[in-house]
């Protein structure tokens, strides 16, 4: 017996963490498909027994009870492995939706312009922690959707807005910037409780691309506060063009 021949594959590639999760979440949907057709595909087997299809002529020997027996349980094993393909392609979701960040819609931002460091922005909302500005904002249990300001230090400039829209049990959370500012980081705390700490690596949702960008939507897992009021603090590190 010979041995396989195996081509020669680079397998060197260079996607982000978001492209992947971006990758799977694509994946699962095509399978989902496919599951569907198969699906499809065993109802009109049904259907062809029993003459029942569009444009079909009705059989010339009817099906007997034994010929409906078979069939059924034919349509019943697809279903059952179907079944359990469901099973695993939702096991594959959860741990999908289960990474804590995902990036699906980020402005980057490149300019030749000079830049200057000009602070921190939050949310607009309730004062929480040791800092003087970080602030958080809450989503009701019966709120879907909630705009508000992004606003840079003591003097709560606005410098932009962070979008928040509840779907199922996710969460997106947009923050973009207005003109001529821009970020380099943003962190995110999403929970059920009321944040305490203030420090922005310590929020539990941090994007840092090592470049500036204008917007980023951080999508979060929520099925565990289902049916709850949801508290929610974004920050950014702002620069501004000059």
């Amino acid at each position: 017996m010979s041995y396989p021949n195996i081509p020669d594959v680079d397998a060197t590639i260079s996607i982000t963490k978001a492209d992947s999760i971006n990758l799977l979440l694509a994946s699962i949907a095509f399978e989902e498909l496919a599951l569907a057709h198969i699906v499809n595909a065993e109802a009109e087997k049904i259907q062809f027994v029993l003459g029942t299809l569009p444009e079909q002529n009705p059989p010339e020997t009817p099906p007997t009870i034994e010929d409906l027996l078979e069939i059924d349980r034919s349509v019943e094993r697809t279903l059952r492995n179907v079944i359990k393909k469901e099973m695993l392609l939702q096991f594959k979701l959860e741990d999908t939706l289960s990474t804590t960040t995902v990036s699906t819609t980020t402005t980057t931002t490149t300019t030749t312009q000079e830049t200057t460091q000009v602070g921190s922005a939050w949310t607009q909302g309730t004062h929480f922690g040791t800092s003087a500005i970080a602030k958080y904002t809450t989503l009701a249990s019966d709120q879907n959707d909630k705009s508000v300001d992004l606003v840079l230090g003591a003097t709560e400039i606005d410098v932009g807005t962070v979008q928040i829209h509840r779907s199922g049990d996710s969460l997106f959370v947009t923050v973009t910037t207005d003109p001529p500012f821009v970020m380099s980081q943003a962190h995110l705390y999403v929970d059920g409780t009321a944040p305490t700490n203030s420090a922005p690596g310590q929020l539990g949702h941090t994007y840092d691309p090592g470049i500036f960008f204008t917007s980023h939507t951080f999508i979060v897992d929520i099925s565990e506060f289902s049916g709850e009021e949801l508290f929610i603090a974004a920050h950014a590190l702002i620069f501004e063009t000059i």
